[in-house]
């Protein structure tokens, strides 16, 4: 299997907007701390939190997935508290993928490679116990194949696909996956897979709000994406500096370290915040490496037809090498945004997990 490159991400930014996000977490204090606990507001609603379930990819300097680690080699902090871990695996519950291609005419080069690519995708993704369905969209959504576990059923929805109309309605198409994996057994994890450029130019969904209807549901967003746009060129081989966006601090007084290739990384953390807590759209070209970091998954951009398919066996090699961490927030949680962090004791290793979950009003 030939090794694709993801777009980097700035982990730092990922896990501090993650902290801005969850309420009071820039407080002094130690969560626990009886003087935290006498400092927050009186009218604070806080609510007893059920399970938490992290998918947990590590990889070693090469980017190997490292399959050898033990519970014990784990820990995990719940907005900078240490949390016990309740339950541990390698390989995980279930997978419920959503397979989203982008049909619009603006990528027809790719059109051949995306027909053929059933065959790798029920086999390294679906797996031997997953289901799978198949959400088109261009200038409309359209589900293509219900969730089924017939591989042939998957295949031909993805080889029958047509590519006609210019409209791209990546986020409308977004929402419909979430709405799909959101009724599908909680014990299974849930999985977007979208292949299409980080475009959006027709949707009346917005990207914050569909990526808190996909932290809500414990969706993790994949993404593989033909670089057929001029931004998504100039920015591979110039580089993309940070966005800058009003009204918010910046994340970091330094800019994110270039990638191993030289080109400067992208700023996920400040737009992450600002998508999630606005409901907006604010960004352009990057919309799909913001949707993965902030569900723990990632985003390759392909600039050649092989490396599309070459990504999809990497996603789903990941996905069956992950390990599964849940736990039970310690103390009662108030309503929002709460961070996550999971390391491991060994060193030099690389550790990608979502940075955190949202914690709604209870349900009558």
């Amino acid at each position: 299997m030939r090794r694709v490159r993801p777009i980097a991400t700035c982990s730092a930014c990922i896990a501090f907007a993650a902290a801005l996000l969850a309420p009071g977490a820039l407080a002094q204090n130690k969560p626990n701390s009886p003087t935290a606990q006498q400092s927050a507001p009186k009218n604070q609603i806080r609510v007893v939190t059920n399970e938490i379930t992290v998918p947990v990819t590590v990889t070693d300097k090469t980017g190997d997935f490292v399959l050898d680690l033990e519970q014990k080699d784990f820990r995990i902090y719940d907005d900078g508290a240490p949390q016990m871990i309740d339950r541990w695996e390698l390989g995980g519950d279930p997978l419920a993928v959503a397979l989203l291609i982008e049909t619009s005419s603006r990528i027809h080069a790719y059109i051949p490679t995306i027909h053929d690519m059933g065959s790798i995708f029920t086999q390294t993704v679906m797996a031997l116990d997953g289901e799978a369905a198949v959400i088109t969209y261009d200038s409309n959504v359209e589900v293509r194949q219900p969730f089924t576990k017939d591989d042939d059923a998957v295949a031909k929805a993805i080889a029958d696909t047509k590519f006609e109309a210019p409209e791209m309605s990546l986020y409308d198409g977004m929402a419909k996956a979430v709405q799909l994996l959101s009724i599908q057994p909680a014990t299974w994890r849930r999985i977007m897979l979208i292949v299409g450029e980080s475009e959006d130019d027709a949707s009346t969904a917005k990207l914050g709000t569909v990526l808190r209807d996909a932290e809500r549901a414990d969706i993790s967003i994949y993404a593989v994406g033909p670089s057929s746009s001029a931004a998504d060129i100039r920015g591979f081989n110039q580089g993309v500096t940070p966005l800058k966006l009003p009204h918010l601090p910046p994340i970091t007084t330094k800019p994110p370290p270039p990638d191993p290739m030289g080109r400067s990384r992208f700023d996920v953390g400040t737009p992450m915040m600002w998508l999630l807590e606005r409901g907006t759209n604010e960004i352009k070209h990057h919309e799909l490496d913001v949707a993965a970091a902030a569900t723990g998954g990632i985003d390759y951009r392909a600039m050649r037809n092989s490396a599309l398919l070459d990504a999809i066996d990497r996603i789903g090699g990941e996905l069956h090498a992950q390990y599964v961490l849940t736990y039970r927030p310690n103390a009662p949680r108030s309503i929002g945004y709460h961070s996550i962090e999971v390391v491991v004791s060994r060193p030099k290793l690389t550790v990608r997990a979502r940075p955190a979950y949202y914690l709604g009003p209870r349900q009558n």
